[in-house]
């Protein structure tokens, strides 16, 4: 019974990348990947990915000073006392 529920679970993982994946990705048309729509969209994809991440970077560095200087700020006022 594990056997084969492991096996489901790889042959589902293995077919989850197909799933997931834009129609521009999954079928690239008759002229292959280097369509000029699809290459387009891939760049648009790209970029806005690195936006996204770019904006989690920034709030979690903001967050991170945040609590640095709370942290030192507290650590004064302890002292001070």
């Amino acid at each position: 019974m594990k056997n084969a529920t492991l096996y489901c679970l790889t042959a589902f993982l293995c077919t989850l990348p197909q799933m997931f994946a834009c129609v521009g990705c999954r079928e690239p048309g008759v002229t292959g990947a280097e369509e000029p729509q699809t290459v387009m969209a891939g760049i648009a994809l790209s970029w806005s990915v690195l936006m996204m991440l770019l904006f989690v970077i920034v709030v979690i560095a903001g967050l991170g000073f945040y609590i640095a200087k709370t942290c030192q700020r507290l650590d004064r006022e302890k002292n001070r006392t």
